[in-house]
């Protein structure tokens, strides 16, 4: 009689067919970001600027404000903010039509709204730095979308950056009315904008 070559498994062992193991790229893919992003959002945390961390800010800076994980202190002493910003599309349409659109502000929402946009808000202040103005014809095209009806396209988007005076004093936000605005740019959209 033939002994047979095949060895049987230990009783306790599984047989998994294909299995795959985790590639080491991957992992070490995955801690890098990571350690990376929470670095960055330790030195936008400190409040002392001492030389390395100072220095390495100075770098990620532009990357930091564009995904909108930048941790600032100018909401506490000695120089809090003194001027609330907000921004608003003006849409123009092939028809004639125009459109406003308001960006949501945190002081006109309700607590939970404010607390489910926290992170929209960061966005929108992030994005009126003029390091980030490559995003804006981006936000343009993303307000353009959503002003699409079948017989009237929109023709112009024109983003606007309001500035209202912080009161020192009483903490008091300016009316709209007396904001003053500035135009941060505008885009003629064509057809594939609208994809």
């Amino acid at each position: 009689m033939k002994k047979s070559s095949v060895r049987a498994k230990p009783s306790g062992e599984k047989s998994i067919p294909n299995e795959k193991k985790p590639r080491p790229w991957k992992r070490w893919f995955a801690v890098t970001f990571v350690s990376f992003h929470i670095v960055a959002i330790f030195l936008f945390a400190i409040p002392i600027n001492i030389w390395p961390a100072g220095a390495v800010r100075d770098l990620i800076v532009p990357y930091m404000r564009c995904i909108g994980m930048t941790e600032t202190w100018d909401m506490f002493a000695p120089n809090p903010k003194s001027e609330e910003q907000f921004l608003k599309a003006i849409v123009t349409t092939t028809g004639g039509r125009t459109e406003v659109y308001s960006f949501p502000r945190m002081e006109e929402l309700s607590l939970r709204e404010r607390y489910s946009k926290e992170r929209y808000r960061k966005f929108s202040e992030s994005v009126l730095c003029n390091d980030c103005a490559a995003l804006w014809p981006d936000i343009e095209k993303g307000i353009a979308r959503r002003e699409v009806l079948p017989h009237d396209t929109p023709d112009k988007v024109i983003l606007v950056k309001f500035a209202s005076p912080i009161d020192p004093k009483t903490g008091l936000l300016g009316t709209e009315a007396s904001a003053k605005p500035t135009v941060l740019t505008e885009l003629f959209v064509r057809p594939e904008d609208l994809q």
